[in-house]
């Protein structure tokens, strides 16, 4: 079923062009960061969508030990209850785990008193001792031979938890096959992506990321995990600011039956097309607004240096109206974004170097917080500003 689903009837649906390897952090304003032709595809069977020729895994891998990445958590308490109560589960039950994403939820497991637990570890498991790898490369080293092995070491789980990764598969196939084989016969599988439905449905370029190859909504999600002959034991997409988090609690059972309905794989086909459409006209509309801005206020700069400030840096051609990029970070501090080598400044120089305009590209749930932080920035006459459509002060608003 699940190799049917993958070989999918595509229809393109943008090219962007070359755009950087957005980790790819530069020492010298000389060096350049690798790009590689980035586009999106459709399924016009599903409505899923995805990337259309991921970058190559080795120049995806983090150079720099101190790049990290948060997964929203404030959920898990939660998360943790639904699990542990799930039928069958007791406190000899075997909880397994993918990766250091898990690592939080399994002590929430072990803290309710389940102490048979086990995790992936990339060293003796995977035969990774690159201390940089994240999970790009977990993937890559995961094999039918290092499953095994794995089993043999930890046995089978009642409960296998996985966070935030299948978004990030490059061999989605193989890779939710190898993820079978970690459950006994009647195991469950728990998954968690992020909802990509908000920033579809609002054309928020930023969502598009080098590393996530898929872009899974409620809809688009339970169409896939059906097709991988899973049924669905619980499902909920839990709410925040920037991307939701869905998450699904599955089993095997290939005789499962379900009809997918063609108007709402329809309506993903065409939030997508509209997607396509609100980047288009951005744009023009945000580089105009920026160059008004400019004109009327001086050096801008955004703030926060990550994927999110690349993408809409790169995917809206905007490279040439940023003076800095605003980051406090301390090991970003003096070194250039992999896209248009912009300087990288902490935010106590923001008004030394004259800057009278800061767009926020971190997630908003902590803007207000980087706001009351740099309250000098607006009493001085700064001006805080979103790149995030629907959010406060955001720059089309303006």
């Amino acid at each position: 079923m699940i190799d049917g689903f993958m070989n999918f009837n595509k229809e393109n649906l943008i090219n962007f062009g070359k755009q950087p390897v957005s980790n790819r952090f530069l020492y010298n304003i000389n060096d350049n960061a690798p790009s590689f032709d980035l586009g999106l595809d459709i399924c016009i069977n599903t409505g899923l969508v995805c990337i259309n020729k991921p970058f190559p895994i080795s120049e995806v891998k983090p150079r720099y030990g101190w790049i990290t990445c948060f997964e929203p958590e404030e959920h898990l308490d939660n998360l943790t209850q639904t699990i542990i109560n799930l039928p069958g589960i007791t406190k000899s039950s075997v909880f397994g785990a993918y990766s250091f994403k898990d690592d939080s939820t399994i002590d929430r497991v072990r803290n309710n008193g389940f102490n048979k637990t086990w995790r992936i570890d990339p060293k003796d498991d995977l035969n990774l001792d690159n201390i940089f790898l994240s999970v790009e490369s977990y993937q890559d080293s995961l094999n039918s031979e290092k499953v095994n092995n794995i089993i043999k070491k930890n046995g089978q789980a009642d409960v296998f938890i996985i966070r935030h990764v299948l978004e990030h598969s490059y061999d989605i196939v193989s890779f939710v096959n190898f993820i079978k084989l970690f459950i006994k016969d009647n195991g469950y599988i728990v998954w968690e992506i992020p909802d990509c439905e908000r920033a579809i449905s609002a054309g928020d370029c930023t969502i598009v990321w080098e590393e996530h190859t898929f872009y899974f909504t409620e809809f688009t999600f339970k169409i896939f995990l059906h097709e991988c002959g899973f049924s669905i034991e619980y499902y909920k997409c839990v709410q925040y600011p920037l991307e939701n988090s869905i998450i699904a609690i599955v089993k095997n059972n290939t005789n499962y039956e379900y009809t997918l309905e063609g108007d709402l794989v329809q309506h993903e086909i065409n939030r997508a097309r509209q997607f396509v459409d609100k980047i288009n006209y951005r744009r023009d509309v945000i580089r105009k607004k920026l160059v008004d801005i400019s004109s009327k206020y001086g050096d801008i700069a955004i703030f926060g240096g990550g994927h999110l400030s690349v993408a809409f840096i790169s995917i809206l051609n905007l490279s040439d109206l940023f003076n800095y990029v605003v980051d406090d970070n301390e090991n970003k501090k003096g070194m250039y974004m992999p896209i248009g080598k912009i300087p990288i400044i902490d935010s106590k120089s923001m008004i030394q170097k004259g800057i009278s305009v800061c767009l926020l590209a971190l997630n908003p749930q902590n803007h207000n917080l980087v706001i009351s932080n740099n309250d000098n920035f607006v009493k001085n006459g700064g001006i805080f500003l979103s790149i995030f459509p629907g959010t406060n002060n955001y720059i089309e608003d303006y």
